[in-house]
């Protein structure tokens, strides 16, 4: 499809080469961020003022999704400026708009509004990159140097989970049990306490996760650069007419792949490797029988597709049914307390239909459906449809599935056609020693920036930690990136043989194992998967394109189209940096300072900053909701002055409502705070809006217990202390059930606040 304004522009051989650089830097770029986001551990949606690097993570996280956004952007205007822009359709284009209307429809109604905007941005990035790199991978080279990366960006994460395994973890036991409060007091987890249960079964529980928050994660990054190798492995197969080789090098990539596989089994992932196994088993039928079905491919697709649908529909309609039989699913704890997620959250999605929650709003709406005797809470339901469904809506879903179901289906309805020229001048060569150098310089140049060294302590010490930190990281890539590259040097015959339609299997599996594996997980929504998802996809795609001619649009644009083009761009960026980055960016800095000043004793300086940090973002309640905290902690060390102190406090966490008004800590909080001050039924308000938001709570309850009493209201009481022990009954049994080794229960609610409310309940009652 063309579409000319004007008359086709001249594209001079000056201006070919200089859109060639363009598009090379915006490829390395790309790469770029994949690497960082994949070997280091971004948490931006766990956004939490209790832990002071989540504020940091978050600005990170919207630069790094920025910078995509602006790659695809710088693309689109170097077109345009040429005088011809040429773009390839990716098949994701309607997928994107249902997708983002959903998000921007969701956030609307979201209860905190910041941070749905950073959600919507965060996963939107790295979709733009992966629309980019379909325009940048014109052949052969391109898609390999991105294969390559993935792969040995595999076994980078291998090496981190080996290093976990034998040695991080040991040391950090070790730690904890030397001084414990070194590992509890920097997160908050007071000793005895049920969180502190949970952070001794996992310590103990010598979890190996490589860069990512969890082992499952790792496993899902694992299964990607798995299948990458294998498709580099098939491509050179598919493209050597030669006799196989009796060079020791053709075995490197085997081993390559090898070393990723283990990094897998090291996660102990069940659903991971599980997943895996499907995918691999997938991808070898597909192999097998693609000569045979290659003339009926499209019916035996749309066969399979329909019986994976109807099975899946099965399994799904048989856990349903066990799962309100017996009140979990069958296997281990993890089923078990993923069925009070899932349960959980289909209450959260029958009250809001259409809209969700909000992007990222899960958390604190969780809250509201989560079971009495679930031992946690978490921000995301463990399964992605029930995520986008519950956060972004029935559009979200079926944006994300579009984007996902579309191009795979053109690959498949592409798959027989006799793949497209190669290209022969093309230099696969210097282009993969160039990607080499931008991935290991990004490594090592903005990885210690992340996380920095301590400095402290002997001089070994120090050089061993950056070594571990920085230099180990950087040489298993380039181990990986050779064993890889190392039997794909450049021939003729290859570089002029595209990727073809074995390669595109092994990548489509990858995809669907990774899929299959978060139906019960929550892995695919961490920056790191979902960036190397994108970049799969892209080569998906342009391997299709290669071997089936894309529909494209051509524009040969107008002088003022060409300056309407580059202002509304600039103020594109503009808007981007004035209404997303930099209110982070400033409640982010400024807390951080206020941190730092309480720290130091300065308390009316810590105040005024985070009130500025508070008024440089309306849209967030943590530089209010943290203002107020430390006005009641320095309330119970002070007599003269309690009492302002308190109204400051109030007046604080009154902010923070407003500004989410789902969270049910900042009522819990002004609650507190009412009650300090003597105001016990404006507390029992509080009190009670709380519950509401968080009915599962026994401390809220014991909370209106107490103050019912105060109040003179018997019956309400004796109802609150009822329902705090029912509460903890519940909890208890589950523990019990989950961890029947244990001789002792660990309390949630606390074994001092459960005997008072037992004792008080049967002196009411008589």
């Amino acid at each position: 499809m063309t579409n000319a304004t004007q008359r086709p522009a001249r594209v001079t051989a000056s201006e070919g080469k200089l859109s060639g650089v363009i598009e090379q830097v915006l490829l390395f770029v790309c790469l770029g961020i994949l690497a960082l986001r994949t070997t280091y551990t971004e948490g931006p949606l766990i956004q939490t003022v209790t832990l002071p690097g989540s504020l940091s993570d978050t600005i990170y996280s919207l630069t790094l999704s920025g910078l995509l956004a602006l790659a695809l952007l710088l693309w689109l205007l170097s077109g345009l400026w040429r005088g011809q822009m040429k773009y390839r359709v990716t098949g994701m284009e309607v997928g994107l708009i249902l997708f983002l209307v959903g998000g921007a429809v969701s956030a609307i109604g979201a209860s905190e509004k910041r941070m749905a905007i950073n959600s919507i941005v965060t996963l939107t990035g790295p979709i733009f990159a992966g629309m980019l790199l379909v325009q940048l991978l014109h052949g052969t080279p391109g898609i390999r140097v991105i294969l390559l990366t993935v792969a040995a960006l595999g076994i980078v994460n291998t090496y981190q989970c080996a290093e976990q395994s034998l040695v991080s973890n040991r040391i950090m036991i070790e730690q904890y049990a030397n001084a414990p409060e070194t590992l509890l007091g920097p997160l908050g987890i007071e000793p005895g306490t049920f969180q502190h249960f949970l952070f001794e079964h996992r310590l103990y529980g010598q979890g190996v996760r490589g860069f990512f928050t969890t082992g499952n994660s790792a496993a899902s990054f694992a299964m990607f650069a798995a299948f990458a190798g294998l498709a580099l492995l098939l491509h050179r197969r598919q493209a050597d007419t030669d006799p196989p080789s009796r060079r020791p090098s053709r075995w490197c990539p085997i081993v390559a792949v090898a070393i990723i596989l283990a990094g897998l089994a090291l996660t102990r992932s069940k659903g991971g490797i599980l997943a895996f196994v499907i995918a691999a088993a997938l991808c070898a039928l597909i192999l097998l029988l693609h000569e045979r079905f290659a003339k009926h491919r499209r019916v035996v697709w749309a066969v399979s597709a329909a019986v994976l649908l109807m099975g899946s529909l099965a399994v799904g309609c048989v856990a349903v049914s066990y799962g309100l039989k017996h009140g979990r699913l069958p296997g281990g704890n993890s089923m078990l307390v993923r069925w009070q997620y899932w349960r959980a959250t289909a209450q959260m999605v029958a009250d809001h239909p259409l809209t969700g929650v909000g992007p990222g709003n899960f958390a604190q709406n969780y809250t509201r459906y989560k079971p009495a005797s679930a031992p946690e809470s978490v921000s995301d339901p463990h399964s992605f449809p029930l995520s986008l469904l519950a956060q972004y809506g029935p559009l979200g879903l079926l944006g994300f599935l579009a984007m996902i179901v579309v191009p795979l289906y053109r690959a498949v309805a592409g798959a027989a056609s006799e793949p497209a020229p190669g290209d022969r001048h093309a230099r696969p060569k210097s282009l993969a020693v160039v990607t080499l150098g931008v991935v290991a310089a990004s490594l090592l140049v903005f990885r210690p920036i992340l996380i920095p060294a301590s400095w402290t302590g002997d001089f070994e010490v120090v050089l061993y930690e950056i070594i571990a930190l920085h230099g180990a990281p950087v040489a298993a890539f380039l181990i990986g990136f050779f064993l890889l590259a190392m039997p794909l040097q450049r021939r003729d015959v290859e570089t002029a043989h595209p990727y073809g339609a074995p390669a595109c299997a092994a990548l489509g599996c990858a995809v669907v194992g990774v899929l299959v594996h978060n139906l019960v997980d929550f892995a695919l929504f961490e920056p790191g998967i979902w960036m190397t998802l994108w970049a799969v996809m892209a080569c998906i795609i342009a391997i299709g394109h290669r071997r089936k001619p894309a529909r494209c649009f051509t524009l040969h644009p107008s002088r003022p189209l060409k300056i309407a083009a580059g202002v509304g761009a600039l103020l594109l960026v503009l808007a981007y940096i004035h209404f997303v980055w930099w209110p982070v960016y400033a409640v982010t800095v400024r807390t951080h300072q206020g941190r730092q000043a309480a720290a130091q004793g300065y308390f009316d300086r810590a105040h005024a900053l985070l009130d500025a940090a508070a008024a440089a973002d309306p849209l967030s309640p943590a530089a209010s909701s943290l203002s107020g905290r430390l006005y009641l902690q320095r309330s119970e060390h002070i007599s003269v002055g309690q009492f302002l102190l308190l109204e400051k406090a109030a007046e604080s966490f009154g902010t923070a409502v407003e500004r989410d008004p789902a969270d049910c800590k900042n009522y819990e909080r002004a609650g507190d705070t009412a009650r300090l001050m003597g105001h016990h039924e404006q507390a029992y308000a509080w009190y009670l809006e709380a519950a509401k938001r968080y009915p599962g709570s026994g401390r809220l309850q014991l909370r209106l217990a107490q103050t019912a009493e105060r109040l003179g209201d018997d019956d309400a009481a004796r109802r609150y202390y009822r329902q705090a022990i029912e509460i903890e009954d519940a909890f208890r049994r589950q523990f019990r059930q989950m961890y029947p080794e244990r001789t002792e229960v660990v309390s949630r609610l606390g074994q001092e606040d459960y005997d008072l409310a037992r004792r008080r309940m049967e002196e009411l009652s008589r």
